[in-house]
């Protein structure tokens, strides 16, 4: 699948051993996203987590340059659905990339996979995220609390404290509220159909 600006392929260990250079996000609440694998075996480690019948992942390229990778997991062949996640090198962030390549990759999963629904689960929090999957025509279907990625979080950073409410600690263990968003094929497409 490419554009004019984008090239999106099926993820390979190069396109992994891309990732290593990769700049770290500056936002405290979301450093579990950043690609922090360093060694050969942790890259093969991660890559084999990406690989599955029920899943399918690619590498997104930017003026040559493996700037985010994108995935379908949970995959279910007979209802055509599956859960969407995407990761961006910090560099790229906040230049309206990740609306370009979701709209893009988007169009591929419902007219070449076939997909007829594509959900996601975003933190509470993530606003960034939220404003961009809305504007892309998703919406919101469920919440949930979860358990947080990072569980040693210091409580006393502003981005937690400004977010606290979307948190809570059960024993020792801190959850999250995470939303569910979804699209159907028909929604995009019909939003979208000016722009495609």
């Amino acid at each position: 699948m490419k554009d004019n600006e984008y090239r999106i392929k099926p993820l390979e260990l190069e396109d992994a051993y891309r990732f290593r250079g990769w700049e770290r996000g500056n936002y405290y609440l979301l450093n579990d996203y950043d690609f922090i694998y360093e060694e050969d075996w942790e890259v093969k480690a991660w890559l084999k987590t990406k690989k599955g019948f029920f899943k399918r992942y690619f590498a997104i390229y930017y003026d040559d340059k493996a700037i985010a990778y994108i995935g379908l997991k949970k995959i279910n062949y007979i209802l055509r659905s599956a859960e969407l996640s995407i990761v961006m090198d910090a560099r790229y962030q906040n230049h309206g990339h990740g609306y370009k390549i979701l709209e893009e990759f988007l169009t591929y999963a419902f007219t070449d996979l076939k997909m007829r629904s594509i959900w996601l689960d975003v933190n509470a929090f993530n606003e960034k995220a939220i404003h961009l999957y809305k504007k892309l025509g998703f919406t919101k279907k469920a919440y949930y609390l979860d358990t947080y990625n990072i569980q040693d979080i210091d409580k006393t950073r502003e981005e937690y404290i400004e977010h606290q409410d979307e948190f809570r600690e059960e024993g020792k263990e801190l959850l999250s509220f995470v939303y569910t968003y979804e699209i159907k094929r028909g929604e995009f497409f019909e939003l979208h159909a000016r722009e495609i």
